[in-house]
């Protein structure tokens, strides 16, 4: 798969105009990309890095459970637009009959991968455009250590 391969930092709580906002970073060597999400799918990403099961599955569990009694596998998370301030994904996956890809946040992505163990990657002109060395990033106070 082009682009550049990226690891999930954390989740993190974020200053915005209007607030706090939960958010993802993912890097590369020193550089970092902070991706603004939402609550649940940064609750799911922060439970899959400290590997942590909750008593009932949540969506992206049932997702990976669902893919694996269909014998689906996911071929990889492509990162591949960025418009008006809202990333875009590609989910590749296979079945017996081959591969489909599908359009998909990148929350979503990035909590499926962290479950499967699937590489994530980023279209380099946006990662060179998005993201920053890491000792300029500002405005990230919290690291979510308690979710």
């Amino acid at each position: 798969m082009d682009g550049i391969p990226v690891e999930v930092k954390g989740v993190y709580l974020g200053k915005t105009p209007e607030g706090g906002a939960p958010l993802v970073l993912l890097q590369a060597d020193h550089r970092v990309m902070p991706i603004y999400i939402g609550l649940p799918e940064a609750i799911s990403i922060s439970s899959a890095l400290k590997d942590q099961t909750a008593p009932r599955p949540m969506t992206h569990d049932l997702i990976v459970s669902i893919m694996d009694s269909t014998n689906c596998t996911i071929e990889g998370i492509y990162i591949d637009d960025f418009y008006d301030g809202v990333y875009y994904a590609k989910l590749t996956i296979a079945d017996r009959d081959g591969e489909k890809e599908l359009d998909a946040r990148p929350s979503d992505c990035i909590a499926i991968a962290l479950r499967t163990g699937t590489d994530i990657y980023v279209r380099d002109e946006i990662f060179n455009e998005v993201s920053m060395d890491e000792k300029d990033l500002k405005d990230v106070d919290t690291m979510w250590s308690s979710l």
